[in-house]
């Protein structure tokens, strides 16, 4: 995975938590504490800082009371570029 592809994923994961976090009225402190995590954590999350751990998606979707599957819905398909195969 390139730079550019990690930081458009984090992007896009960041945008998608902060609207689903405001669609619920709540703020940064709030659902860091409801996921058992720091708010400077989350706060990086939303703006595309982190690469972060299975482990804490599913401690945000728990916070935010949403399937895994929702909270990674949105994120952008990987294109892979397929080589050419030798003969």
């Amino acid at each position: 995975m390139s730079s550019k592809e990690l930081e458009r994923l984090q992007q896009a994961f960041g945008e998608h938590l902060r609207a689903l976090r405001h669609d619920r009225l709540i703020t940064i402190e709030q659902l860091a504490e409801l996921a058992g995590l720091h708010p400077n954590y989350v706060g990086s999350v939303e703006r595309g800082e982190r690469n972060l751990s299975l482990f804490n998606i599913w401690r945000l979707a728990g916070g935010l009371e949403v399937s895994v599957s929702q909270l990674v819905e949105t994120l952008p398909a990987r294109v892979v570029k397929r080589g050419r195969r030798a003969s």
